[in-house]
């Protein structure tokens, strides 16, 4: 009997359509309800990790920000710990899990990276069986550091340097001589013995600096000055930029050493000035063959510029492109350019450049273009046969990049600075 009234009984609730739709909600409560506890949860686990991120940043820009020299300070683990444990100390059911700070140094730039995870507590989903959400997250930032770099100027200084420096000064100076010569040379005054017991003050150098005239070597000690102080504004630490200042004729000469000391240098600058002509009472005043292998031994080995123990080299040579040197024997066949069997006049070998930029050792050229003089003989014969090669042998000693020409309606100040800033930009991008 029992038996029968259970069938009855279940047979009347499975024919009964009155509680289908409590029964459908009945059933659908729970998964319901667990999506509604996963949206809260996850809702808090988003907004745990959007304040974890901006921990991650803070703690990123911090490291950068406190790592003045990377290579002795490098940036601290535990000070973005710290960070993060102050974080989740305010932060309830939330449970701080790995926290990675990773750094990059490069010759000219930090790289800091920070990554965490962390487990945020669930409340519905603990239900069914997830008691927390794991969040991650990590923040970067990049600053440019410091490049260490030495400058070393090798500057013409031969009688062709007493070049007046623009064409008017071109003008005024052959005015100002018998000859209409736009070349302001250096002369001695010499004994019965040939040695030199003076200047020989009625020289055309003097005509020209008594006279007001600009010759092109008062330009570059100029703007080898102002070198020095576009270079004291750039740096952003003490001694990341050096210098050292040589001229060369038929030899080479120190006019400073290098030196961090920019003022010293820009001081010592004052005693670039002109060769004399007829040293000896001979020519032969323009040698890159004995210049270029001279600076080449005073320059040290390069470095990558991460400080000032490895600063990276510069060469920043500074001439109008025409050697005028001493040969001896004469070459066989002759040159074109051989005056008499002790004087050649040609354009500069790039060879001579190789071994200094095989070392590592940028080269960067200022090129100041040697002016057709036409109505002077000694170009018309010897310089103007070879006029034309002097830009491209030029262009072939510079490092890629770092040619640069210079004519009198350009200032060689600001050519000298586009170098250096140029070099600067170069040594950061490059590292």
């Amino acid at each position: 009997m029992l038996r029968f009234v259970r069938s009855q009984l279940f047979q009347r609730f499975t024919e009964d359509r009155k509680g289908n739709v409590a029964m459908i909600f009945g059933l659908s409560l729970i998964p319901m309800l667990g999506l509604v506890g996963a949206a809260v949860d996850y809702s808090r686990a988003a907004q745990v990790r959007a304040q974890l991120n901006s921990t991650a940043d803070a703690a990123a820009l911090a490291a950068i920000s406190k790592s003045g020299n990377p290579n002795l300070a490098p940036p601290s683990q535990a000070a973005a710990q710290k960070m993060f444990q102050s974080a989740v100390a305010s932060m309830p059911y939330v449970t701080l899990g790995r926290v990675s700070l990773s750094s990059n140094y490069a010759a000219s730039s930090l790289s800091v990276n920070v990554s965490y995870t962390a487990s945020v507590q669930t409340s519905l989903m603990n239900v069914f069986g997830i008691p927390s959400i794991t969040v991650s997250g990590s923040a970067g930032s990049t600053r440019q550091t410091p490049v260490y770099i030495d400058f070393y100027l090798l500057l013409d200084n031969s009688p062709s340097m007493g070049l007046a420096a623009t064409t008017a000064d071109i003008s005024h100076l052959q005015a100002l001589t018998p000859d209409a010569c736009a070349f302001a040379c250096h002369q001695h005054v010499f004994n019965s013995q040939g040695q030199p017991i003076g200047d020989d003050m009625n020289d055309y150098y003097h005509v020209a600096k008594n006279n007001g005239v600009t010759l092109r070597i008062d330009v570059l000690r100029m703007a080898t000055q102002s070198l020095t102080t576009t270079a004291t504004n750039t740096a952003t630490v003490a001694n990341q930029f050096r210098m050292g200042v040589y001229e060369f004729n038929s030899a080479l000469q120190t006019i400073s050493g290098l030196s961090a000391n920019l003022a010293t240098v820009a001081s010592n600058a004052n005693a670039i000035d002109l060769a004399y002509a007829y040293q000896n009472q001979s020519d032969n005043q323009t040698s890159y063959d004995i210049a270029l292998p001279a600076i080449n031994a005073i320059m040290t080995d390069p470095g990558d510029g991460s400080s000032a123990s490895v600063p990276q080299k510069y060469l920043f040579f500074v001439t109008d492109g025409v050697e005028d040197e001493a040969v001896q024997p004469l070459p066989s066949p002759r040159p074109a350019g051989n005056v008499n069997s002790n004087r050649l006049i040609n354009t500069l070998n790039p060879a001579l450049c190789t071994a200094v930029k095989d070392r590592g050792i940028k080269i960067a050229l200022l090129y100041t273009t040697y002016l057709p003089v036409t109505n002077n003989a000694f170009y018309n014969q010897w310089v103007s046969p070879i006029a034309s090669r002097i830009p491209t042998q030029l262009s072939a000693c510079a490092s890629p990049g770092f040619f640069f020409e210079v004519t009198p309606t350009e200032g060689i100040s600001e050519a000298m600075t586009h170098m250096f800033e140029k070099a600067v930009s170069v040594a950061r991008l490059t590292q």
